[in-house]
């Protein structure tokens, strides 16, 4: 079966050509070490290598092989689950909300197997929240602000569509590490990742229960004063957004 190749843009096409990495095979057969050592599960596999560009930039070349997930219109054969992750970076893209930024997707049935790579740009200029708050164990009062007001910020944004991340730890929340303004986080310096569980919830305040539950047990190094200003941005947020 042939191989389908998907490009976000034509930008993107562009690039991996010049990169000579525009094609299912090429990518396949990358040689290049695991960032994350491969996840075996159900007789299939999903692993992680990082990739330097001839400019120097980075991509991160996600592979798997029958790594699926099952959705209503495929409740059977399911799908690749980096197909909905592609999906649901196109989907946060549309919205403005800040996640990683896609170049490729494709699959193939193979040998009996499924195959599938997303390629994604690195976010050398991030870092995790759980990494932020170890690198800055105590930042100035109006940085520290400023990054809460701004992740909250971005989970309304993500809510008022009613999406879901649904794993939303402080692992999966990416924070600039120098953002544009000198010690002042906007919501333009956050980006969400691991977006394979993302879904559109039953109501803007269940999905937002669920995840802000789940930053709040996931996450260290805010205290009960940083949650009351979480929340009051929060809702400032998606007060702002329904009008």
């Amino acid at each position: 079966m042939n191989a389908r190749d998907l490009f976000p843009s034509a930008a993107a096409r562009n690039e991996l050509q010049h990169q000579q990495l525009a094609g299912f095979d090429k990518l396949w057969s990358l040689r290049a070490d695991w960032h994350e050592a491969p996840n075996e599960r159900r007789g299939g596999w999903s692993g992680v290598s990082r990739h330097v560009l001839a400019d120097g930039s980075a991509v991160f070349v996600k592979r798997q092989q029958d790594h699926l997930c099952r959705t209503l219109r495929h409740p059977l054969s399911g799908i690749p689950t980096f197909y909905r992750e592609y999906r649901n970076i196109l989907r946060l893209q549309r919205h403005a909300i800040g996640t990683l930024e896609a170049l490729y997707y494709g699959d193939r049935w193979d040998g009996g197997h499924w195959q599938a790579i997303l390629v994604t740009r690195a976010l050398d200029d991030f870092s995790s929240l759980d990494e932020w708050h170890v690198a800055n164990p105590q930042p100035e009062p109006q940085q520290r602000q400023s990054l809460i007001a701004a992740i909250a910020s971005a989970c309304a944004r993500l809510h008022h569509h009613r999406l879901q991340h649904s794993c939303l730890y402080g692992k999966h929340v990416f924070v600039r590490r120098s953002p544009n303004r000198p010690e002042v986080y906007e919501e333009g310096d956050v980006r969400f990742i691991d977006l394979e569980k993302l879904r559109r919830g039953i109501s803007r305040k269940r999905a937002g229960t669920h995840d802000l539950d789940q930053l709040q047990r996931h996450t260290s190094g805010w205290g009960e004063a940083d949650w009351q200003l979480f929340s009051a941005a929060y809702r400032k947020q998606l007060t702002r957004l329904r009008h």
